[in-house]
């Protein structure tokens, strides 16, 4: 059953009024939306493009005319935004196709998986109110749109202060050393394919470029959301002064912000210069909680983890806290544990309340998928470890139930409530990724003797697989 089956659930009614109004392929992002990856590339979504690492390391990334990446280091914004790349996606959608670009949305879609697609879409018309068919008739036959960009959704370089377990250079400056170390000793070929990085692209200082910022300092007015991403973006010393310049120019009430955040930096300036904002959506990256969390996110200290928690749920109204949890075979058979820890924890604002008339997470923690590095995916895992995956999540079930809500919605229709979790259990179930074991184990191993750690240790569950 795909996710928007039932006629009964809020999600599944706006598939269809969207497809009434535009096509079955149809995303609002290639309309609105502005991307970059750390290097400064241009990528169509971060779910199009997750990494730089792999064969694939282009694959979303829109092309100029003479076949390279748009890279804000020697392209514009606009001039990327309205290309010939960008003119196909819009059309390839609007006549009902899906872009090769954008696979990655319907094979989630496919088994129940909100994608980025649909909460993206919803999002903007459900609570932007972002009229589709308007967009739709100023596209022009080729597929040219106003140079209006709406939503920002910015990776300003690779500066990070941690290097989590499923991460690499290409996102982490912390990662370098490790990287180092790591590439000489790997073997499995896939592996290394996907551990690919190139220093010479992350020394442009494209995120310093001034024609870069004057075009985005022009779209301001326009502006709707700006995401913040890493890196980790609150060591980037552009991400404060961009903020500076929308409240120089006054429209700091028209705009919310979006971060994804390991959040160790937050402190109360930060969150003074947010309480002007139109509304501030925070969700700080947690996989799991305590050693397992200091593992997967290395090395972080789950005691500052919980500090920052503590912190950010005494913030102003306008500032809405979520936990983001990257999905992968690491934590997959603890998240039940996890969710426990969280509900039982009492936060006063983490995924707590209504946002948009929506609670995030379903009140439990917001869930992504890990898909690249394919070594750390929840597909990779042998038939026995799945079931197991399965028996611990139906006790899960049983627990929320007896402790958390018996309210039918989050059973049987919020999109974010258990059938968020049962989406991704269906993923998990979707393929056999087996062959991916050896690597795994190999990277893991040589990781884990460049740290000093010993992933079984933390992850008895499984120590049969390392």
């Amino acid at each position: 059953m795909k996710w928007y089956d039932s006629e009964d659930t809020r999600l599944g009614k706006f598939q269809r009024d969207l497809e009434s109004k535009s096509s079955c392929t149809f995303c609002v992002l290639p309309w609105i939306h502005l991307a970059t990856r750390p290097n400064g590339d241009m990528r169509l979504c971060c779910t199009a493009n997750a990494s730089g690492a792999g064969e694939d390391h282009e694959v979303g990334l829109v092309k100029m005319e003479d076949g390279r990446p748009a890279n804000f280091a020697r392209n514009t914004p606009l001039e990327a935004f309205n290309n010939d790349y960008m003119k196909s996606v819009r059309t390839t959608m609007l006549r009902g196709e899906i872009p090769a670009s954008c696979k990655g949305c319907f094979d989630e879609e496919a088994q129940g998986v909100v994608s980025k697609r649909i909460w993206e879409t919803a999002t903007w018309m459900n609570d932007e109110g972002v009229d589709i068919q308007e967009l739709i008739s100023q596209t022009e036959q080729d597929g040219t749109v106003p140079e209006r960009l709406q939503y920002l959704d910015l990776r300003l370089g690779h500066t990070c202060n941690i290097k989590c377990v499923m991460c690499s250079p290409h996102d982490s400056s912390k990662w370098v050393g490790d990287w180092q170390k790591l590439i000489p000793v790997l073997q499995d070929p896939d592996v290394k394919k996907q551990m690919r990085w190139d220093k010479k692209e992350f020394n442009n200082k494209w995120h310093e470029r001034k024609e870069f910022w004057d075009e985005l300092y022009a779209q301001i007015p326009n502006l709707k959301q700006v995401y913040f991403a890493g890196g980790e973006p609150l060591m980037i010393r552009e991400h404060k002064t961009f903020l500076e310049e929308i409240v120089r120019q006054g429209y700091e009430q028209n705009i919310l912000l979006r971060y994804n955040s390991n959040g160790i930096l937050v402190d109360q300036e930060l969150i003074a210069l947010w309480s002007k904002f139109k509304k501030v959506k925070f969700a700080i990256s947690i996989d799991s909680y305590e050693e397992r969390d200091e593992y997967i996110r290395f090395p972080t200290k789950f005691t500052d983890v919980e500090s920052t928690l503590r912190l950010l749920d005494d913030t102003p109204d306008n500032i809405h806290i979520s936990i983001a949890t990257a999905v992968q075979i690491f934590n997959i058979k603890t998240i039940p544990d996890f969710i426990k820890w969280k509900v039982t924890s009492n936060f006063k604002k983490v995924n707590v309340g209504l946002i948009d008339g929506n609670m995030m997470g379903g009140g439990l923690v917001n869930a992504h998928l890990v898909h690249i590095p394919t070594f750390l995916n929840i597909t990779m895992l042998p038939a026995e470890d799945k079931q197991d995956v399965h028996n611990r999540f139906a006790e899960l079930k049983q627990w929320l139930w007896d402790n958390y809500t018996q309210d039918d919605d989050f059973w049987l229709h919020n999109p974010k409530g258990w059938r968020q979790w049962q989406g991704l259990l269906n993923y998990m179930d979707s393929k056999d990724s087996t062959h991916l074991l050896p690597g795994f184990k190999e990277y893991v191993n040589k990781l884990d003797n460049i740290r000093g750690l010993c992933a079984a240790n933390f992850f008895p569950e499984l120590g049969h697989l390392l």
